[in-house]
């Protein structure tokens, strides 16, 4: 379990959303536009702790584009993996090998929220931290969404392959689209690393290898964006 911080008015409004994870909410002084007025009174109508501050308070706490707003938030505890996993539904998992960049991270989670995603997956290390730039990125949807942490991704492909859940790697190497996919049942969708891709023990354990079209001259996403690409082929064929 990891103490945060979150800043930004999308980050900190969901954040309040569980006012008891909240330890206190810095409000820059004078703030005046609209947005920043409506979440002032959604800080003081949730009944948290909060504090008017000078625009330097803020900055000491973070460096990032906090908007006028952050808030200290106790801890997040990472969800395990058999507990969230329940065979009486269908299930999307993204197990994400080695995506280091903080801002991928957060965008990956804000879509796989958006889009109905069950959990996220990441190993010990090699991974992103859970950051508040990672929670500001998210727009809030760390608060959201089961978010897993194992020894090595590999557990939690046995684990999910063990309750008949197929695994599909996404690599620009496979041989058929996604489009062309049956994804109408329970699954897990391995991401690679943002330059390397899928690790080769990693894609040689998953049951099946998919690729989204692309136009050349280019031959990848930038990997938050193909994680959603996935997912809204995902929500397509089950809505």
């Amino acid at each position: 379990m990891i103490k945060k911080s979150v800043f930004g008015i999308n980050a900190v409004r969901e954040a309040i959303q569980e006012p008891s994870r909240i330890q206190k909410v810095f409000i820059e002084n004078g703030l005046s536009s609209p947005a920043a007025l409506k979440l002032k009174d959604e800080v003081m109508r949730a009944g948290v702790s909060f504090s008017f501050v000078p625009e330097q308070k803020l900055y000491k706490l973070t460096k990032e584009n906090h908007q006028g707003f952050v808030a200290l938030i106790g801890e997040i505890q990472f969800a395990s993996l058999e507990n969230i996993i329940d065979s009486n539904q269908q299930q999307l998992f993204l197990l994400l090998d080695g995506i280091t960049d903080v801002r991928n991270f957060g965008a990956i989670i804000r879509s796989a929220v958006g889009l109905g995603a069950s959990g996220i997956i990441i190993g010990q290390t090699g991974a992103a931290p859970l950051n508040d730039i990672a929670i500001q990125a998210s727009a809030g949807g760390a608060f959201h969404i089961p978010i897993v942490r194992v020894s090595h991704l590999k557990d939690a492909m046995y684990l999910l392959q063990s309750h008949d859940i197929p695994l599909m790697g996404c690599t620009e190497k496979a041989e058929h689209f996604i489009g062309e996919t049956n994804l109408k049942k329970s699954v897990g969708i391995v991401m690679g690393n943002e330059n390397k891709g899928i690790s080769k023990g990693i894609l040689n354990l998953c049951d099946e290898h998919i690729k989204i079209p692309i136009n050349s001259p280019l031959d990848s996403y930038n990997v938050s964006v193909a994680t959603a690409l996935v997912l809204y082929e995902y929500h397509q064929q089950n809505n």
